[in-house]
């Protein structure tokens, strides 16, 4: 994971968070197909990559979680839950077992 903090001018500079359009002091570059489910099917991580704030990033992981385990997501953001159901579509073209993440 990356973690990256832009300072300009002896300011911290606000980065865009690629899922929702707001801004953050901290992005990540996250794969959006969970790094332990391929290790898990030992395969070699080939998942697309995603910038996100840290706000997103849990919201995506708790929307993954609850999928998995059948629970109501209509209180997470709709982003992060459309971006939870991709990494599961992808997970299972790829041969992948989604487990939870968090």
């Amino acid at each position: 994971m990356i973690t990256t903090l832009v300072i300009s001018n002896d300011a911290v500079q606000l980065q865009d968070c690629t899922l929702y359009a707001h801004q953050c002091a901290i992005i990540e570059n996250h794969h959006v197909v969970p790094k332990s489910w391929w290790e898990a099917a030992g395969k070699p991580v080939n998942s697309p990559m995603k910038v996100l704030c840290p706000n997103c990033h849990m919201n995506t992981h708790a929307a993954i979680d609850s999928l998995i385990r059948g629970v109501d997501v209509s209180a997470l953001p709709p982003r992060c839950v459309n971006l939870a159901r991709t990494a599961l579509v992808l997970a299972v073209q790829n041969g992948l077992t989604p487990a939870p993440t968090l």
